[in-house]
């Protein structure tokens, strides 16, 4: 167990070096918007008035945050530090990360992750209905969300596995089926 003090610290550690890293992962996050927008751009067309509204993406166990904004150009996604209020976004959607990765690859059931309390939505509900909407039309994997174009294929089974082991590993209490 670690003291507060070393809890903080190591927090701002890990913010400190997502955000050293910030431009490639930023690359590689609006590469894969690019990618599936093109992929399925009247997918992104059921966004109606909310194109061009950001959103706040919490991952709730990572030391930064993601404002995604789609539009006619597919869209943009930046890492931003975390705030105890952000403001300007037209909703913040917030969980831990491979549940907000199952919900956005459409392996998660929006519904039943958010009346579980693994999901928590502020902001306008519309705009999130919206990017629900926008997103299961898209039929996003997660390779699309998390891999290079050219390794998409390959890793989309492999990301999957994983993220389907964490997500059985916390309702489970930690261990996943098989470990001991």
């Amino acid at each position: 167990m670690m003291h507060p003090s070393e809890e903080r610290l190591y927090a701002r550690v890990l913010t400190d070096l997502a955000l050293v890293l910030r431009p490639p992962m930023e690359m590689l996050l609006n590469l894969a918007v690019k990618r599936a927008w093109r992929r399925a751009a009247n997918a992104f067309g059921r966004l109606g008035r909310y194109q061009g509204r950001p959103y706040l993406i919490d991952p709730v166990d990572f030391p930064v945050t993601f404002a995604l904004t789609l539009n006619k150009d597919g869209g943009t996604v930046k890492l931003v530090r975390r705030t105890l209020r952000p403001v300007g976004y037209v909703a913040v959607i917030a969980g831990e990360f491979v549940d907000l990765l199952a919900l956005f690859d459409g392996s998660a059931d929006a519904d039943s992750t958010f009346f579980a309390g693994e999901l928590t939505v502020t902001g306008d509900t519309g705009a999130v209905l919206a990017l629900h909407n926008a997103l299961e039309a898209a039929d996003l994997r997660l390779a699309d969300l998390l891999a290079p174009a050219a390794l998409a294929p390959g890793l989309d089974p492999v990301l999957q596995r994983i993220v389907d082991w964490r997500r059985a590993a916390k309702r489970t209490g930690g261990k996943p089926h098989g470990v001991h």
